[in-house]
């Protein structure tokens, strides 16, 4: 499993330098490929990274809702 997820991590690295060639034909801005693509470090360190802020986007979510949007007040017309 591991083997196959680095290999797909090559795949998306050599598919990265491709798409820096081809832009690099239309622009003359520089460019690197970690600019496109960067290769996961540690799996765990990303899944807690993604476990933190998935947590924080809860929080996040249960502070928003405590405000209401508009004037839910009926009018005394």
């Amino acid at each position: 499993m591991r083997a196959e997820q680095e290999r797909r991590y090559d795949d998306y690295e050599r598919m990265t330098t491709g798409a820096l060639m081809n832009r690099q034909a239309y622009h003359a801005k520089s460019l690197k490929p970690s600019d496109l693509f960067k290769r996961p470090l540690d799996t765990e360190l990303a899944k807690k990274k993604a476990e933190e802020l998935l947590e924080k986007t809860r929080h996040t979510s249960e502070w928003l809702s405590q405000f209401t949007i508009g004037n839910n007040r009926k009018s005394t017309e």
